[in-house]
């Protein structure tokens, strides 16, 4: 590389003396032809400085803003991650009895919202608010090492549970036919992630749209490999021409935790209660 400047150097030194030569001889050297001589070597100064100051630009203030910036957004992403854990530490904390009571009173949770039944004989705490307790029994971890999200699992659920005309007989009979799936990218809220799922599904009737709208936001499955919590956002179906097969778009939300949060909040606690004791 240096060898090459220099070659460049001299060529471009040469050819102004072969310039300067030329202009010295065919004018005779007069105040004009000086002039113009001297605003010659003026001009490949500046164009030599030109080429040294984008040399420097390119070769190290660019890689330079290029790494500044990277370590810039790892700062943020660490960032996001720690006040990912914090939030669910505190949440975890604010409701920590009623974590337990979820965790305790779990199969007749489940009944109670598939069957409406058992539900008096649950605490008080859950329920006044049984949506809490299935949103919690819902929310799974769907991290997958091969891919950003677990779209086999997503894929599994959306069969076996909301396509269910009957969920809770476990019966084959489907309430609809997917004709396409759409998952986007997530995004993180608080300390739960967010993916907008499309699907395109073709309902014969008003009961067979109900049912999915049931599966979706009422059940819990008792494998918990099948559970996902869903929120829908909007239907596009023609109440008018219910009685009729209609080829419909729902536009829902999955919610799910990163297994990596969840230990690290799981190992934090393991620490404070060891220095507890300590104390």
């Amino acid at each position: 590389m240096t060898e090459n400047k220099e070659i460049l150097k001299n060529l471009i030194w040469d050819d102004v003396d072969k310039l300067l030569d030329e202009a010295w001889e065919d004018e005779k050297w007069n105040p004009n032809s000086a002039s113009r001589v001297v605003h010659l070597r003026y001009r490949f100064y500046a164009v030599w400085i030109l080429i040294c100051i984008l040399a420097v630009i390119f070769k190290l203030l660019l890689p330079w803003l290029d790494k500044l910036k990277a370590e810039k957004d790892n700062i943020e992403d660490a960032k996001l991650k720690l006040a990912s854990i914090e939030a669910r530490e505190l949440a975890y904390q604010n409701n920590k009895w009623l974590v337990e009571d979820i965790q305790s009173y779990e199969n007749k949770i489940i009944y109670c919202v598939n069957a409406e039944d058992w539900c008096l004989q649950l605490p008080e705490d859950i329920q006044k608010d049984f949506a809490i307790a299935r949103s919690y029994l819902l929310t799974y971890n769907l991290n997958d090492e091969k891919m950003d999200i677990d779209e086999r699992k997503i894929i599994e659920n959306i069969d076996a549970v909301l396509l269910k005309s009957d969920f809770l007989a476990n019966n084959s009979i489907t309430n609809g036919t997917i004709t396409k799936i759409s998952i986007w990218d997530k995004v993180l809220e608080d300390w739960l992630y967010t993916v907008p799922v499309e699907l395109d599904i073709t309902f014969e009737n008003k009961d067979a749209l109900l049912s999915f709208i049931n599966n979706v936001e009422r059940y819990i499955p008792e494998d918990n490999t099948l559970r996902i919590l869903y929120k829908i956002d909007r239907i596009t179906y023609d109440i008018v021409n219910s009685d009729e097969p209609q080829d419909t778009v729902v536009y829902m939300n999955l919610y799910y935790y990163e297994e990596d949060s969840e230990k690290d909040t799981q190992e934090n606690n393991e620490e404070n209660n060891i220095e507890n004791q300590e104390e």
